[in-house]
C-alpha cells in the first residue's frame, strides 16, 4: 500500500468534516469533491480505519471520530479557522464530557450559577473525589498565546468564583473539606505551552493522559483547596 502525502490526506480528511453526522460519502464523491484519484482515496482511507467506518465502498463518520479527525488535520497543517468553521462546539463539548465520564467523573455541562454579584458558566463541571475539574473548552480559538492567556485567567476566575459560591450550590457528589478546585482549559489545537501560571492548558487529544497523570502533577498546578 502506497503511503498517502500528507496533503493528500489532510485534504480528504478536511472533506469529512464538511459531511453531517451519520452521513454516508462515497468514494466517488470524496474524489469529485477533493480533486484526488479514488485510488488514492481508498489508501487514505485504509491508513485511517480507526477513525472511520468504509466498507463496500462507502465511508461514514461517527460522531466522535469528527473530533478526532478534526485534530489530525490540525496535526497535518490545516487551518484552525477552517477547521472550527465545521466542528460544532457542542460537539467539542459533548467529547470532552464523555472522556471526563469514562473516568468516573460525574459531568454538568454548561454549568450556571451566581457568585460575587454576577452570573457565571462553566462550560464542564467534572466532579470525582476528591477532584473538582472546571474545563472551558476553547474549540475555536486561534494559536495566539495572548488570547489563550487571558483564557487562562478568566478561567481561574470563574474557579474562585465557583468556590464562594459552593455552598449555596446543589451538586452531587457534594464537594467538601478535603477537595480541591482545579480550573483547566481544553483546546483543539496543541497549545503553544501546557501550562500558564499554574492552569493547565490540555489539547483534547492528550485530555485521557491528562487525567490519568494528574495526581502525579498536581503540585505544578493552581488548585483551590476547600
Amino acid at each position: 500500500m502506497r503511503n498517502p502525502d500528507q496533503m493528500v490526506k489532510r485534504e480528504i480528511l478536511k472533506a469529512f468534516l464538511k459531511a453531517k453526522i451519520g452521513e454516508e460519502l462515497s468514494l466517488s464523491r470524496l474524489s469529485r469533491e477533493t480533486g484526488i484519484p479514488k485510488d488514492v482515496v481508498e489508501d487514505v482511507l485504509s491508513s485511517v480505519k480507526d477513525l472511520v467506518d468504509f466498507e463496500d465502498g462507502k465511508v461514514r463518520i461517527g460522531e466522535d471520530d469528527r473530533i478526532q479527525i478534526a485534530v489530525l488535520c490540525l496535526n497535518l497543517g490545516a487551518d484552525i479557522s477552517y477547521v472550527a468553521r465545521y466542528l460544532d462546539w457542542r460537539e467539542f463539548e459533548r467529547f470532552t464530557a464523555s472522556i471526563l465520564e469514562a473516568y468516573g467523573y460525574i459531568v454538568y455541562r454548561g454549568f450556571r450559577f451566581k457568585s460575587m454579584g454576577r452570573r457565571w458558566e462553566i462550560d464542564i463541571l467534572a466532579l470525582k473525589k476528591p477532584t473538582v475539574l472546571c474545563l472551558n473548552c476553547k474549540h475555536h480559538l486561534r494559536q495566539n498565546w495572548s488570547i489563550l492567556r487571558k483564557a487562562a485567567r478568566e478561567e481561574l476566575s470563574r474557579a474562585e468564583a465557583f468556590k464562594q459560591a459552593l455552598k449555596r450550590l446543589k451538586l452531587d457528589p457534594k464537594p467538601s473539606k478535603g477537595w480541591w478546585i482545579l480550573p483547566v482549559l481544553v483546546t483543539l489545537f496543541k497549545p503553544r505551552s501546557r501550562i500558564y501560571e499554574g492552569i493547565p492548558i490540555v489539547q483534547i487529544t492528550e485530555l485521557r493522559n491528562f487525567l490519568e497523570e494528574l495526581a502525579l502533577y498536581k503540585s505544578f498546578f493552581k488548585t483551590l483547596n476547600l
